[in-house]
């Protein structure tokens, strides 16, 4: 059977943006090197003395590897922390001087994420990359996908496959993926309902079904798998949790206890992150008593609860909408592009990607610049009131990318986080409420 090349629609004319880009890819993360082109780039900068210098304090095989062959070897960033091998515009004096033959997978293809998924081969982007998070953000459908041609990548040959689902008949996880990740995007794109409805109805059916579609579950256990996809597409099943939902609408202290502590941990591990750095800022605002010390963790929950819930009952509808925009899409690339498969279970995937977005949230809509764009945004006339939405589309694309360097694509931090919240018991249904209510 031929292959079906498949992405969506925003993705598939991605272009990098080289120098013109608001940020580079190339600081902060150890980047990984597979073996063969470990060897072409030692090859290539053996003929050059000052490239010869940098190869050796800057590119080290990988002592402990976890996938053999593919990070055979790692290239560390400078003490500026940026990649030592971009020049003074910020751009690769390697892929300048040699092109991507010698380049490893992860400089040659990132933000390009591809996966095989039985007789599909998906192209997603990676949101830590500015421009990707543009093209997400702001597109009109984020489910509407369409077929790219192989040409289009930086190699159209011995590409990297980053997963591939088991072929294996008897492996009823994997058997089932495609459906399952299908209704749940659908049940996203359901835009007529609130954010809150669709991850309510998002938690429950993966908490439903995770009984017994799970890794390692039997074919004897599936008989209800179809039915319960069905049902959560229902009607009936929207409005009830809609309903359901508008019987309280305040914050849950739950949720602003866990994200205090989790963005205390980011800013005291990794204080130079720009995340890091709104973080602090916005926890500085919400303590009310200059005297004690400015740290995170010194900021009292009933001033966070009554203050948020304040700032948020005070967002124009206009902004509400466009909120729920920005991380509709945002949900739409994690369900693609990261794989529920990869978990033991689907509600323990949904249930950190729900506490990842309530982080997000309470983020925006805490941000400083968010409140004093509200302020201008009542009294605008059509041309201002255009410029200030631009502007909170600008401010939507740095959280989002910002948020994808310091925790999406931070395994060790995401191990912390699940850590965290697995000896507190949350991965549970029952606290799937507090932070759906954000």
């Amino acid at each position: 059977m031929s292959i079906n090349y498949k992405t969506p629609e925003y993705f598939r004319d991605f272009q990098c943006l080289g120098a013109d880009c608001i940020d580079t890819c190339c600081q902060q993360w150890e980047v990984k090197l597979d073996r063969a082109h470990y060897k072409l780039l030692k090859d290539k900068m053996s003929q050059d003395e000052a490239e010869q210098s940098l190869f050796e304090n800057y590119i080290h095989i990988n002592e402990q590897p976890v996938t053999g062959d593919h990070d055979y070897a790692m290239i560390s960033m400078a003490s500026t922390g940026m990649c030592a091998m971009l020049d003074q515009s910020g751009l690769c004096t390697l892929h300048a001087k040699y092109g991507v033959e010698p380049l490893g997978d992860v400089c040659a293809f990132y933000p390009r994420v591809i996966s095989r998924c039985d007789h599909d081969m998906e192209l997603s982007g990676a949101l830590s990359c500015p421009e990707v998070a543009r093209l997400c953000l702001l597109t009109d459908n984020p489910f509407k996908f369409s077929r790219f041609n192989v040409s289009c990548l930086p190699r159209a040959k011995d590409y990297p496959i980053q997963r591939e689902l088991p072929s294996n008949p008897f492996n009823y996880y994997a058997q089932h993926f495609k459906s399952v990740r299908n209704t749940m995007l659908k049940l996203l794109s359901q835009e007529s309902y609130s954010l809150s409805t669709r991850l309510y109805a998002l938690a429950g059916l993966a908490n439903r079904i995770s009984s017994y579609y799970h890794r390692d579950c039997v074919t004897q256990e599936m008989k209800s798998l179809d039915d319960d996809l069905k049902q959560s597409l229902h009607e009936d099943n929207l409005k009830g949790i809609t309903e359901f939902l508008n019987q309280d609408s305040s914050v849950n202290s739950i949720a602003l206890i866990v994200i205090r502590a989790i963005l205390e941990i980011k800013t005291t591990q990794f204080p130079d992150e720009k995340l890091s750095q709104l973080a602090r800022s916005i926890y500085k605002d919400y303590q009310q008593d200059v005297s004690v010390d400015n740290s995170i963790s010194s900021a009292p929950i009933e001033e966070i609860q009554s203050q948020y819930e304040l700032w948020r009952s005070q967002l124009p509808e206009v902004v509400v909408n466009k909120i729920e925009q920005y991380f509709t899409r945002y949900l739409a690339n994690c369900f693609f592009r990261e794989w529920f498969f990869t978990m033991p279970d689907v509600f323990t995937y949904v249930q950190m990607l729900i506490i990842r977005l309530a982080i997000m949230r309470f983020l925006f809509i805490s941000h400083p610049d968010l409140r004093l764009l509200v302020g201008k945004l009542e009294s605008a006339d059509e041309p201002e009131q255009t410029k200030l939405m631009n502007e909170l589309d600008s401010m939507a694309v740095h959280l989002v990318y910002n948020f994808a360097r310091s925790v999406d694509q931070n395994l060790s931090f995401l191990q912390i986080i699940y850590t965290a919240v697995s000896e507190q018991q949350m991965i549970s249904f029952d606290y799937s409420l507090p932070f759906v209510r954000l």
